[in-house]
Formats: C-alpha cells, sequence, structure tokens
C-alpha cells in the first residue's frame, strides 16, 4: 500500500480500534465459501429456480446472466473501496467513508436488520424442510418451529468457536449441494434433455421485456450475502488482494451455477411442456426431474442436502450479523461491549447478541400460527433484498463521491464509469422489487409497510446515533 493509501484507510477509520478480530484466520477460499453458501445453491436451484421460469419463462437463464454482469460492474468500485476501507461494517464503513457517520450509522442498522431478518427467514426454512422427512422416514412429528430452534442454536455454538471453523462446514456442505447438482446437470446433457438443447432461448429475439423484469426478481435476490466478502476484512490473510479475488469468483461461481441450472431444467422439461409441468407444484419440480435423470436414491440425497443448503445460509448469515453487530459496537453506534473479542480474537458477544435474538424470534414465530414458508420466510426475505440492493446502491454512490476527493491512483473506470452505471442498474432493480413486492408477500399496503417498518425503524435510529456521535466529537 502506497503512503497516500495508508492515509486514507487511517483517515476513514479514526476513532475505530484496529485490533480485536483474529488476524489471517479466514483465506480467499473461505470467502468465497461464506458468499456462495449464504445464497444457497441447491436451496436456489430446487426451490426458487421453478417459480422464477414460472414467472420469467425461458428468459430466466439470460436474466441470471444480466445479474451477474450488473454485479461484475458493481464489484469494480466495490473491491476499489475495500483496498482503501477495511471494516467488518463493509457496506456500511463505505458509506460513513462517503457521507458521513449520520449515513454510517443508517446504513450500518439498517444492514444488520436485514440480515437479521434473512437468518430468521433462512432457519425457519430450515425448520420446516427438517420436520418433513423426520416425519416421512420416521414417522415422528416434530413442529418446524422446535426444528428451526434447535439448528439455530447449533449454529451459534458453531460460530461461537471459530470463524474459519464455521467457514469449513459451510464449505463442506456447499460442496455437497454443488456436487449433487453437477450430477442433475450432467444427466440432462449427456441425455439430450427432453427435445435437445434450446439455444433458440438464448437469441435476442426470443428476449421479452416483461418476463424479463418478472425473472429479475428471482435473479438478483440469490446474490445475497454478496459483501461478505469485505466483511471479513480485517480477518482475512492480505485483504487487499483477498477480497477483490473472492468477490469476483463468488460473483463468477453464482453467475455459472444459476444461468447453468436455469438452463439445464428447461433443457430437462423442454420448452414446449414448460408451461404444463410448472402449472403442478413447482417446489417438486427439480425432484422430479432428478428421480427421472437421476434416481430416486439420489433424489433423497437432494432432499436431505436442501435442508444443509439452508443450515449453511444460515451460517453465512449468522457471521454477517455478528460483525456489523461487532463494527457498530466498536463505533459507537451500540453498546461498546459488543466489540469485546475472546482471547482467540472471536468477537464472541456479539455472536451471543446475534444468536439470541435471532433463536428467541425463531422460537416465537414457531409458536404461532403463521405459516413458515409462504409468510414467516416471506415476510423476513422480502425486507432483507430491499435492504441489500438500498445498500449497494448508495455505496456506489458512496464510491463515487469519496474517490472524487482523493483519486488514489484508480482509473475513471474504477472510481466512476462503474460505480455509477452499478447505482442506476441496481435502482432500477429496487424499483421492480417494490413495485411487485405485493406478489412477493401476498399482503395490500399497509400489509408491506408492515414488512419493511423494521428497516424504516433501524434507519432512522442509526442515523440519529450517527448524529450523536459527530455532536459527541465535535464538542470532544
Amino acid at each position: 500500500m502506497s503512503p497516500d493509501n495508508t492515509a486514507a484507510t487511517v483517515e476513514v477509520a479514526a476513532g475505530h480500534d484496529p485490533g480485536g478480530l483474529r488476524k489471517n484466520t479466514v483465506t480467499t477460499r473461505h470467502l468465497i465459501f461464506f458468499v456462495v453458501a449464504a445464497a444457497a445453491p441447491l436451496t436456489v436451484s430446487a426451490g426458487f429456480l421453478p417459480l422464477g421460469l414460472l414467472v420469467g419463462g425461458t428468459m430466466l437463464p439470460v436474466a441470471f446472466l444480466i445479474a451477474g454482469a450488473t454485479y461484475a460492474i458493481f464489484s469494480v468500485g466495490f473491491t476499489a473501496m475495500s483496498r482503501h476501507v477495511v471494516d467488518s461494517g463493509a457496506f456500511s464503513a463505505y458509506i460513513e467513508a462517503g457521507f458521513g457517520r449520520v449515513a454510517g450509522g443508517s446504513a450500518a442498522l439498517v444492514a444488520w436488520t436485514g440480515y437479521t431478518l434473512g437468518q430468521i427467514g433462512f432457519a425457519s426454512a430450515a425448520g420446516l424442510f427438517a420436520s418433513v422427512p423426520i416425519d416421512s422416514q420416521f414417522g415422528v412429528t416434530i413442529p418446524w418451529g422446535i426444528c428451526a430452534t434447535v439448528i439455530s442454536a447449533a449454529v451459534v455454538a458453531l460460530c461461537w468457536a471459530r470463524v474459519d471453523l464455521g467457514a469449513r462446514v459451510a464449505a463442506l456442505l456447499l460442496l455437497l449441494e454443488i456436487g449433487v447438482l453437477a450430477v442433475f446437470v450432467i444427466a440432462v446433457w449427456l441425455r439430450g434433455g427432453a427435445a435437445g438443447i434450446p439455444w433458440q432461448t438464448l437469441q435476442p429475439s426470443a428476449w421479452q421485456a416483461p418476463t424479463l423484469s418478472a425473472a429479475f426478481l428471482i435473479t438478483f435476490l440469490v446474490f445475497i450475502g454478496f459483501e461478505q466478502t469485505a466483511v471479513y476484512g480485517e480477518e482475512v490473510a492480505d485483504a487487499q488482494r483477498a477480497v477483490p479475488r473472492a468477490t469476483f469468483a463468488a460473483v463468477a461461481i453464482l453467475t455459472l451455477i444459476y444461468a447453468l441450472a436455469a438452463f439445464t431444467i428447461v433443457m430437462a422439461i423442454g420448452t414446449g411442456a414448460l408451461a404444463k409441468v410448472l402449472s403442478g407444484d413447482p417446489s417438486q419440480v427439480v425432484f422430479n426431474l432428478n428421480t427421472s435423470y437421476v434416481s430416486a436414491e439420489m433424489t433423497t440425497v437432494m432432499q436431505v442436502l436442501v435442508i444443509t443448503s439452508f443450515v449453511a445460509g444460515v451460517i453465512a448469515l449468522q457471521n454477517a450479523g455478528t460483525r456489523y453487530l461487532f463494527s457498530m459496537g466498536r463505533r459507537g453506534l451500540l453498546p461498546r461491549s459488543l466489540a469485546t473479542t475472546s482471547a482467540q480474537g472471536s468477537p464472541h458477544r456479539a455472536v451471543l447478541t446475534q444468536g439470541v435474538i435471532t433463536t428467541v424470534a425463531i422460537a416465537a414465530f414457531g409458536l404461532s400460527s403463521l405459516d413458515p414458508y409462504t409468510q414467516v420466510v416471506t415476510w423476513t426475505n422480502t425486507p432483507t433484498l430491499f435492504a441489500v440492493l438500498a445498500l449497494q446502491i448508495v455505496t456506489s454512490l458512496a464510491v463515487v463521491r469519496w474517490f472524487t476527493r482523493r483519486h488514489q491512483g484508480e482509473s475513471a473506470w474504477t472510481r466512476l464509469v462503474a460505480p455509477s452505471l452499478a447505482a442506476v442498474l441496481l435502482a432500477v432493480v429496487l424499483w421492480l422489487a417494490v413495485s411487485s413486492m405485493g406478489l412477493l408477500t401476498g399482503l395490500g399496503n399497509l400489509g408491506n409497510l408492515l414488512v419493511i417498518s423494521p428497516l424504516l425503524l433501524a434507519a432512522a435510529i442509526g442515523a440519529v446515533r450517527g448524529v450523536a456521535l459527530t455532536r459527541r466529537t465535535d464538542h470532544g
């Protein structure tokens, strides 16, 4: 790092204790595993790709390629900023660097709220998918809420130990689910699908704007957890190289997995039979196809790995939420005790706080009469999508503003063109998501307002705390 870059980093991180988190615990591979695990490839492929094909038709693979290209553009400015600002707050730290403490405080609490809601939703879904095979295989009926609570508590214990231990578990689960997907894809391609390779679906003449817009709701959702490469910046070896490498690698891997999986599903069904097959239960489409092209035994394995896919996502989101609590405690936005680390460098108080909040919330949902999938999962994950998209947009603008004042040797493409373009593209996606919110939640305007109210409250509280810290500094 040049002297100018060092000065920039010190300036942005002023008032922060640069120590604490255990150094050199996370590798580039760990970063990739955390990001891809948070996206839950098998869960998305089996549970969401058929839904995406239902609303987006055969354009879903193209929509994934567009989403991947958009995030590749976003990554240019995002990773450039990560070379100058190293903080477990990631998005919020970059926004604070660009727009000040008030905006940074608001962004930090919004990010934490979004990831925490996502964690609650993922754990609830894991509990639901775990309860079904237990009942069918062993004849024991265990409520989904109990399964979800046990899973949540187990994840907290795992993350309490060490972040690299959580990474190893997430990596193992991720490799297993990608392996099962690979077997399905290879089987379909070897047999030529239902009616050959549908190359015509990739031709621009087949693209339709309305269906492409609907497909975007699914394709951009799968990239949630994207910032986690930078969240671990303080714990990774050689963060200035590892974070950019892991970020671009994760984007490429996710784009390849989902575009190929979506195209393979279309190929397995056949374009002519797509509407008929999807008119049934979309959640069973991939399982049925796997039984036809591979075997019933492998489908059983796939169903089990869907559960572990959710668990891997819970691990990733637990770690992300924990590091936001740690960062906010260090900044003074929340009690500074949250920034305490153990002798091993683990943010143990933040881990426990995150775990208690999410586990209690999951247990409360489990005791309610709400449907775990159509209500709990949908109502918690919708604001997660909105929070991440909004943070990505503001982060892109913060990158432009920060580099306008400090070029730091970056090219115009890196500091201006790419982040500006990313902000525009992501703003369009957010507008489409908000416009279609009723389709996602099944609620009216008042219900939708209640769903996103935690984000609005978090933004307000974070801004107030940011103002208080600014005044304290000015008068200190």
